[in-house]
C-alpha cells in the first residue's frame, strides 16, 4: 500500500507536466503498475484494501504461541576431557567455606530450559553460590568468567526464553514462583548490568549422558546448579517367581523396583528380569489375576506424576502380555504420589516410593 501511495503522486505530476507528444508514454504506466491503476480512482478505495493488509498482524500471536521442539541431537557432543561431577569449579582464590550448597542428592527430578521449553529430567544434582565480593567481581565478570569455562568443555548455551518470560509462564502453568521451584531457583531479581543475561542454561552432551547447568546471579551471589542425568542406581532387589507367589498369598501385593528412561513409561533394559520373573509367576499359576499399580514420588506435578505411574504400569502389563500372558488377567492403574510407603523427605524415602506394585484381584 506504501508503494502504492508513493506512486500516484509521481504519475500525477508526470501527466501534469508532460507535453501531448509523451501522453502516449504516460498512458503506458498503468501496464507497468496496475495498483496503482486500481487505486487511483478515489481514496476511500485504498483504506478499504488496508483492512485485509494488517489482517496477517493480528494472527502473529497465535504464531509467536507455538513453540518449536528442541531437538537434542542438534546439540554437539563435547570430545572434550572433562573434570568430575560438578564440572564447574568455584574460583580460585575463593574461601571454601563461603560457597553455600543448597541441594545435593544423587537422584532427583528437575526442570531446565530447553530452546523455549521447561524440560523435565533427572539424575545427580548439586546446587551451590557464592558472594562476589571476595573476589571483586561485577556480574559481567561472572558471565565472562563461566561462560568461558562452559564453551571451553564443549557446552551450548540452549535457553531461548528466560525463566519469567509472560509467556512462557502462561504455557507452564502461569505461576513464576512454580516455576522457579520445579527449577530449584529461590528467585531472580534485577540485574546490575542489563547487559548481562539474567538466566544462563546450558548443556553438555558427552557420549554417555547429558549435563545440564544453569548459571546466573541474584543480588550480590553467583548460582551454579549442575544436573548429570543418569537412572536411579535401584538398591532393591528383584523377588524370584517363586518369593513373589509367596508376598502375594501373604500380603496380596508385591513392589517392583524397576528402572525406566527419564520421565518416560519406556522400562529399561536392566529391569527386564523382573518382568521376565512376574511371566514366570503368571505362567506357572493360571489362574491368578493381577491389578498392576504405579506409584511415584512427590517430586514435581502430582497430576503429571499421575498420569506418567499410569503409562509405567500400562508398559509391564504390555510387557508381561508381549509374553503370551491372556490381557484379561491383567490391569493397570496409575497411583502417582497419593500412597506412599515412606516419608518423602529424604532420597531413600523417595526412591522406596517411586514402585510398581502387583495386587492380587
Amino acid at each position: 500500500m506504501r508503494l502504492s501511495t508513493f506512486v500516484l503522486p509521481l504519475l500525477i505530476a508526470a501527466s501534469l507536466s508532460a507535453c501531448k507528444r509523451d501522453q502516449s508514454a504516460a498512458q503506458d504506466a498503468p501496464k507497468d503498475a496496475p495498483a496503482a491503476a486500481a487505486e487511483a480512482p478515489a481514496t476511500p478505495a485504498a483504506s478499504a484494501d488496508a483492512a485485509p493488509a494488517t489482517a496477517p498482524a493480528a494472527a502473529a500471536p497465535a504464531a509467536a504461541a507455538t513453540v518449536k521442539a528442541f531437538d537434542l541431537q542438534s546439540v554437539p557432543v563435547t570430545d572434550k576431557a572433562l573434570p568430575a561431577f560438578p564440572y564447574l569449579a568455584t574460583p580460585s582464590g575463593l574461601d571454601p567455606r563461603r560457597v553455600n550448597v543448597g541441594l545435593e542428592v544423587e537422584f532427583d527430578r528437575i526442570s531446565v530450559i530447553a530452546g523455549e521449553e521447561l524440560r523435565r529430567v533427572e539424575g545427580k544434582i548439586l546446587r551451590r553460590n557464592f558472594p562476589m565480593d571476595e573476589l571483586k567481581w561485577s556480574s559481567l565478570a561472572a558471565h565472562r568468567n563461566y561462560e568461558n569455562a562452559l564453551k571451553a568443555m564443549g557446552a551450548t548455551r540452549v535457553d531461548a526464553v528466560h525463566p519469567m518470560d509472560e509467556q512462557f509462564v502462561v504455557r507452564n502453568g502461569g505461576s513464576e514462583r512454580e516455576i522457579l521451584k520445579k527449577m530449584s531457583i529461590n528467585d531472580l531479581g534485577a540485574r546490575e548490568d542489563a547487559e548481562v543475561p539474567g538466566f544462563e542454561q546450558w548443556l553438555l552432551r558427552t557420549p554417555t549422558t547429558n549435563i545440564w547447568m544453569s548459571f546466573y546471579v541474584y543480588g550480590s551471589y553467583v548460582h551454579l546448579l549442575t544436573v548429570e542425568e543418569k537412572a536411579l542406581q535401584q538398591v532393591v532387589q528383584t523377588l524370584p517367581a517363586a518369593e513373589l507367589s509367596s508376598a502375594l498369598r501373604k500380603d496380596g501385593h508385591v513392589a517392583l523396583y524397576l528402572n525406566f528412561d527419564t520421565d518416560s513409561q519406556i522400562i529399561r533394559q536392566d529391569s527386564r528380569p523382573a518382568v521376565e520373573e512376574v511371566v514366570k509367576l503368571m505362567q506357572g499359576e493360571p489362574g491368578l489375576k493381577l491389578r498392576v499399580e504405579g506409584h511415584t514420588d512427590v517430586t514435581g506435578d502430582a497430576a503429571h506424576n499421575r498420569k506418567l505411574s499410569l503409562a509405567r504400569a500400562q508398559s509391564v502389563v504390555q510387557a508381561i502380555v508381549d509374553k503370551q500372558i491372556a490381557a484379561e488377567r491383567l490391569t493397570a492403574v496409575g497411583k502417582g504420589p497419593d500412597q506412599p510407603l515412606a516419608d518423602n523427605s529424604s532420597e531413600a524415602g523417595k526412591a522406596k516410593n517411586r514402585r510398581v506394585e502387583l495386587v492380587r484381584v
